[in-house]
């Protein structure tokens, strides 16, 4: 059974900051598109697996209006308290995640810098929050779903891409 999230440690977590997430993916989502050589183009390169731009343009808009819905659910029902360490998670891994694509591979990984400075603080913020404000499990519940999201993006992404006639060709 889940535990019951208290009406005080719920409104807490509530505001308008929580619009903060889907408007600082915006402007990640424009970085990754617009930025250096694209971050689907970047992702190919690294990965061998080619992602069209079309196919990026609809999953980040996909994943944008899932991110306003999850924000709208946590504004307006305490029992989805959970969505704020989920959206918290996936931020700042996603932020993180760019930050150590650019180190590893010694490029520029488009999100970077939205990543650094604005996901990955927010997402932090969030996670760290909510951990004072949620009951354990509640909290953990969150912060699962948030991995589990990333991953099936991850997982989603395979099937939207095909390998790169450059690692076909063996060049």
């Amino acid at each position: 059974m889940a535990q019951p999230v208290h009406p005080q440690q719920a409104a807490a977590l509530r505001g308008r900051w929580l619009w903060l997430f889907p408007a600082s993916y915006a402007i990640h989502i424009a970085e990754e598109g617009l930025a250096g050589e694209r971050f689907y183009r970047w992702i190919g390169r690294v990965s061998g697996r080619e992602v069209s731009p079309g196919v990026f343009a609809g999953v980040n808009l996909a994943y944008e209006a899932a991110m306003v819905v999850a924000v709208r659910q946590a504004l307006a029902r305490e029992d989805a308290a959970w969505l704020v360490p989920a959206l918290g998670t996936i931020t700042a891994v996603n932020g993180i995640g760019h930050l150590a694509g650019s180190v590893v591979t010694r490029s520029y990984s488009p999100g970077t810098v939205s990543g650094v400075a604005v996901w990955a603080p927010l997402g932090l913020f969030a996670v760290v929050r909510s951990r004072q404000l949620l009951p354990r499990p509640v909290w953990r519940r969150g912060i699962t779903a948030g991995a589990l999201i990333l991953g099936s993006i991850a997982l989603l992404a395979l099937p939207l891409s095909r390998e790169s006639t450059e690692t076909m060709s063996g060049t």
